[in-house]
This record gives C-alpha cells, sequence and structure tokens, in this order.
C-alpha cells in the first residue's frame, strides 16, 4: 500500500442519529338528536379523546477520523457526550356539549370538559373547563323581517375557559443526570432540573359580544368585542441561586387583554360581467399584568429591553434614554430615571418609554376586481404603533466594538470628530449600549399578496370532455413595504430584532388544472 493521505488533519467526524416516533389518537363520541313541534331542536354530544405519544431518540458523533474509507464510528479516536433522550406523553379528555335552538331564533350552546396532561404532576394533571354561548337571530324577528334592506342581523354571546399545556416534557420532575459530571477526578450523577409538582394547567377565561349582519345585499361584516383574562401563566421564572438552579418553569402570574376585532366586505359594484368588492379587518388590542409570581409587583427579564409589572401592559419598552451626543466632546449623554443629563451609562436608570412590542393595532385590507374570466385579488397587512429593538444598529453603528470586524453603516460617515460638531453618532472611542437610540418605529404596511388569475371558459373545456377548470396565474408576495424601520423587515414580532431574515419578495407563475 502507499502512503495513507490524511484529511482535514484527521478532524474528520462521523456521526449516527436515530429516532422512533409515533401518536396514537383514541376519539370517541355518542350524539342524540331531538326535535319537538318543528320548534325546538337540540343535539347532545359526549365524548371521550386519548392522545398518547411516545419519542425515543439518540444522537452519537464520533471525531479523529483521518481516512475518508475508515468512517465507521469504531475508526475514530474520540467522541463527543452523545445525547439520549425517551419521552412518553398522554392527554385524555373528556367533554359534553348541548346545542338547542328554539324557533330558528334563539340558540344556546353549553359545553363542559375535563382535561388531564402528563405535563403536569398528580396534584394538578386534571383541570375543568366550560363554556356558554347564545345567538340572537334579530333578522327572524317581525320587527325586521320585513325591513329589505337588512339581509341577516344577529347578537351573540359567549364566555367560556380554555386550558393550556404548552410546554415541553418533564418540567414538574426533579431530574438526574450523569454522563459528563465529574467530582473530584470521579463521574458523578447530580441534580439537573428542580421539581415543580405544584406546576399547573394555564387557563384563559373569554368573554366576547358580537355583532354579524348583512346589509343593502352588498355588505357583510362582523363586529365583536371581547376581554381575556389570563391567569397561571407558564413561563421560566429566576430561581434563588442558594437552591442550586438559575431558573425552572412556573405559574408567573395573570394578565388581561380587552380589544374589539372587525370585518367588512362591500361589494362596490357587481354586474353580470363585472364585481369589484373592497375588504377589511382589524383589531384593537390593550393588555395590562394583573399579577406576578411569589406576590412581586416587578420583573425585569433580563438582556431583553422589557419588564413586567403589575398595572402596566406586556411588551412596554423599559430601557436606559439617550438624549443625544455632547457637541463639545462626542461623549453620549443619557437621561437618569428622574430625567437628569449624565455621561455614565447605567442600567438601573431604565424606565418604561411608553413604546409598544406589540401593536395595538393590526389588521389587513384588500380589493377584488373581477370582469368574464379575468380577476385581479390584492391584499395588504399593517401594524400600527408597533416598536422594535433594531440591534443590527448596535453592530453598524459600533465604531468602538465592531469598526474593524464589521461592515459599517453609511451614517457613520457623520460620526463625531471635531468640538462643535452636531450628530447622532458619537465619536470612535465611545462604547456602545442597547439604550433607546435603538429602538425603532416598526409600524408597517405591506402589499403581503397580490394575484392576477384567467380562467378558461367553461364552454371552451366541454368540448374536450376532460378538463373541467383550467386557470392560469400569476402571484407576487411582499412585493413592496412601506414603513421608518431601518431594519431588514419590521414585520417579526421580537423585541431584539438582530440578523433577522426578512420576508423575500416572490413571484410564482403557475396552472391550475381540474380533471
Amino acid at each position: 500500500m502507499g502512503d495513507q493521505v490524511i484529511y482535514n488533519n484527521g478532524e474528520g467526524q462521523a456521526r449516527e442519529v436515530f429516532q422512533r416516533y409515533y401518536s396514537f389518537t383514541f376519539t370517541n363520541t355518542l350524539e342524540y338528536k331531538l326535535t319537538a313541534r318543528n320548534r325546538h331542536r337540540a343535539t347532545i354530544l359526549l365524548g371521550q379523546e386519548s392522545i398518547i405519544t411516545k419519542n425515543k431518540s439518540y444522537d452519537v458523533t464520533f471525531t479523529g477520523h483521518s481516512d475518508k474509507r475508515l468512517m465507521l464510528l469504531s475508526n475514530s479516536t474520540d467522541y463527543l457526550v452523545p445525547s439520549h433522550s425517551i419521552v412518553d406523553r398522554v392527554f385524555n379528555s373528556a367533554f359534553v356539549r348541548l346545542d338547542y335552538g328554539f324557533d330558528n331564533k334563539y340558540y344556546l350552546d353549553l359545553t363542559y370538559r375535563v382535561d388531564g396532561s402528563s405535563r403536569f404532576g398528580p396534584n394538578n394533571r386534571w383541570a375543568e373547563f366550560y363554556s356558554v354561548g347564545a345567538k340572537w337571530d334579530l333578522k327572524r324577528e317581525d320587527f325586521l323581517s320585513r325591513t329589505a334592506w337588512v339581509n341577516d342581523l344577529g347578537l351573540r354571546l359567549s364566555y367560556g375557559t380554555t386550558g393550556n399545556a404548552g410546554i415541553p416534557d418533564y418540567l414538574y420532575f426533579g431530574l438526574v443526570g450523569s454522563g459528563n459530571i465529574v467530582y473530584e477526578g470521579e463521574n458523578g450523577t447530580t441534580n439537573v432540573q428542580a421539581g415543580n409538582p405544584n406546576l399547573s394547567w394555564k387557563t384563559v377565561a373569554t368573554l366576547n359580544v358580537g355583532v354579524d349582519f348583512s346589509l343593502f345585499d352588498r355588505v357583510t361584516g362582523s363586529v365583536e368585542f371581547y376581554r381575556k383574562k389570563t391567569s397561571d401563566m407558564l413561563m421560566y421564572i429566576p430561581y434563588s441561586y442558594t437552591t442550586g438552579y438559575g431558573t425552572g418553569v412556573g405559574n408567573i402570574g395573570g394578565m388581561t387583554n380587552t380589544g374589539l376585532d372587525f370585518m367588512v366586505n362591500v361589494d362596490v359594484l357587481r354586474s353580470r360581467d363585472f364585481l369589484w368588492s373592497i375588504r377589511a379587518n382589524g383589531n384593537f388590542n390593550k393588555n395590562k399584568i394583573t399579577e406576578l409570581f411569589n406576590g412581586l409587583d416587578e420583573y425585569v427579564i433580563a438582556e431583553t429591553g422589557l419588564k413586567l409589572e403589575v398595572g402596566k401592559p406586556y411588551g412596554e419598552f423599559f430601557i436606559v434614554r439617550r438624549k443625544g451626543v455632547d457637541p463639545r466632546d462626542g461623549k453620549q449623554i443619557w437621561l437618569d430615571k428622574y430625567g437628569n443629563e449624565t455621561k455614565v451609562y447605567n442600567e438601573e436608570d431604565a424606565v418604561f418609554v411608553g413604546k409598544q412590542r406589540y401593536a395595538p393595532f393590526s389588521g389587513g385590507f384588500g380589493t377584488l376586481l373581477q370582469y368574464k374570466n379575468l380577476s385581479l385579488n390584492a391584499d395588504f397587512v399593517f401594524a400600527l404603533g408597533k416598536y422594535a429593538l433594531n440591534n443590527d444598529m448596535y453592530f453598524f453603528e459600533n465604531a468602538y466594538d465592531f469598526g474593524t470586524n464589521y461592515n459599517q453603516s453609511t451614517r457613520m460617515l457623520d460620526m463625531w470628530t471635531t468640538p462643535g460638531q452636531r450628530t447622532n453618532i458619537p465619536a470612535a472611542t465611545e462604547q456602545i449600549y442597547a439604550d433607546d437610540h435603538l429602538l425603532e418605529n416598526a409600524s408597517f404596511m405591506r402589499l403581503k399578496t397580490l394575484q392576477l388569475t384567467y380562467s378558461l371558459p367553461e364552454r371552451w373545456l366541454k368540448k374536450t370532455n376532460f378538463f373541467r377548470r383550467m386557470s392560469v396565474f400569476a402571484v407576487g408576495r411582499n412585493l413592496f413595504t412601506v414603513t421608518k424601520y431601518s431594519g431588514f423587515d419590521p414585520e417579526p414580532d421580537d423585541n431584539v430584532i438582530q440578523f433577522t431574515y426578512p420576508n423575500t419578495r416572490q413571484y410564482v407563475f403557475g396552472l391550475e388544472l381540474t380533471f
């Protein structure tokens, strides 16, 4: 044999991954319908559902392979710590539902269910939820039945509770582990997760009041008021280091969301061959934190610019304010928590700045133009009053830390260099911090979808005795955006946006066939 060729300095790797996953869903229902005197209609539904999931996986990586012909795991000289997991998960539910209607005018829905999840400890594994809903069809009342311009009018009211178990498995257990744990030169076993036997379901109680309408045979829509009260929210919370752990998942407190949803569609012009309709939908929302864990009134989420405080909305930025740059020496000027100017940055000077991570008003609007078999459909989305911490600018406008490592923004041409110069870019010797100069208005309006479609006439297709429908279409997505945000994309809801891959502009051309 000739000389052995060493590849990659003997740092080759071989990896083997295995996973076996299955999930079974068992659903059983019993339904009984009853009609009496053509005025009373009732449906009773009894049901049970079980979801049983098992997931087993492992992942091993061995290193030190020096010859591409010898890549079995046994040909390695070292290995990384392997990962191995076994997860068993069970959800069980039992429910009953009653639907009742009287005289095709009045409707009542009642639901009661019991849900159990293996993600919670034995003391809180089961929870009860319910809902009550009613609807009144006003159009069928005598005082509206002969009103021609009212096509439909309904009033609805509902109140109910729902549960959420959206957390990883086994968080309520106090877990132990070994493997790469070494104590005084010997392998050992130690606690790796604090147990929380009181972990329980997150619960949302919702009140809805809505109106659905159809008017003049051209206008349809709905308006709905809601109030959601969330309790026992599930989040990671800090532990005292005297416990041996830094964090753990717990039920942290409560929050309310109050708002209004609306939707409307108007056929502006409508004839045999032509249709022009416009549509819009929107949401106004206001939230407030009502309770925090362990009786706290406030809690700062480290390195996020966010703080939770009872009485304040969730998502309002809590951050140090930067006033500007001193033209005399190029140093940054901040405001302390009392509003006094200072040239010393201090995280303790962070305050609520009245700017929200989540848009209080969001929605969309669109239009449809159709002439015979040719149609043009456009959809816009928008968000107003939304702010984001543009952390990209921390790297692109930071001569102190990254001036020689990262491409810098053209705004750095205005960096302070001489006394008396007025600019918002401090001197190169100034360390940059994540203060509110990175906080930007991320409100936007975007043309989300524009689609042009032509459908061949049916009389042409009938002659083929093969095709029932044939359409040619062209779609453009994210064609343009109106925003003051200087980053790549204002749409993500992250409070800190850093090198987030933006929504791409897309063009799609296609042919749709129905046989």
